[in-house]
This record gives C-alpha cells, structure tokens and sequence, in this order.
C-alpha cells in the first residue's frame, strides 16, 4: 500500500455501529505512554526510563444540535463506558453525496473497515454559545482500558 497523505475531513470519530457522530468539525487522538524512572549509578549521567502504562483520550469538536448533544449527555450522566472508533470514513460512490446537505441516502457518514477502537467515558462536555456565532460542543473521550487497531470483514461492519 502506498504511503498516502490523509486529509483531516476523512478521519473521524464514530460509535459502535460505526456511524459518525453529527457535525463534528475536529478531532483529535492522544495516546500517552506514561514512563518510570529506572536511572542507576550504571546509567552515569544520563537517566534511565521504561514505560510504565498508557493513556489515551479523544477529543472532539462539534456543531451543537440538541439530538447530537443530548445523546452525549445522557452518556455521560449514564457513567457507562461506550465503544468508539477513530479511522477514515467510507468515500460514497457519489462523491456529491453529502450529509449535511440533509440527503436521505446517506444518513451519515460510516467507518471504514479498518479503526482504532476502544472503550471510554466521557469525562467532559462542554457547550458554548457564543453571540453571533454557531453553537458548538467539545467532548473529551478518556480511554477505559486499552485501544487497538481493528479490521473488520466488510460483511461485520454494521457502518456499510
């Protein structure tokens, strides 16, 4: 496979089912690997670290509309961890299809077959309402356990 450039507009957040969550306008996926120091006398002068444990979270911007962000408040007030996916979305095969556009053939954007996948709770959502401005909403995703790189046959992906 051909090392591609990825436009930001093509990788994106989605649920479960593998449907993009409405009007997002930024994500964003932080892994962390947290270290502990391991230095010796035997390290000399330079320290010495080894990974201890990882972290990750997503973020994610949106549009406010109240179906988008109610459904994240009653995640978040439910306190149950959910799956999500972070990966590029499946290209339609009419590229002048478009979502926000409201056309019913295409409800909403989905994954395609390869994501990064795991659980998370919501540990923030936030809504801002600027005078003569869109409403929007940022959500933080913290990772519950770990995350990994999923391929799913095209037949499992409930997204196609």
């Amino acid at each position: 496979m051909a090392n591609k450039i990825i436009k930001g507009r093509d990788l994106m957040l989605f649920n479960n089912d593998g449907h993009s969550y409405a009007y997002a306008t930024n994500h964003t996926l932080t892994i962390t690997a947290e270290t502990t120091d391991i230095s010796s006398k035997d390290h000399g002068v330079w320290g010495g670290s080894e990974i201890s444990r990882y972290t990750w979270e997503i973020t994610s911007e949106n549009l406010y509309s109240t179906e988008a962000y109610d459904a994240m408040f009653d995640t978040m007030i439910a306190g149950e961890p959910i799956t999500v996916r972070f990966g590029l979305k499946q290209t339609p095969a009419d590229p002048s299809m478009n979502v926000a556009d409201g056309d019913t053939t295409l409800p909403y954007w989905t994954s395609q077959n390869s994501f990064y996948e795991g659980k998370v709770v919501i540990s923030s959502l936030v809504a801002n309402a600027n005078n003569g401005e869109n409403a929007t909403f940022s959500v933080t995703l913290t990772g519950n356990g770990s995350i990994k790189k999923t391929t799913v046959n095209s037949g499992d992906n409930n997204g196609d």
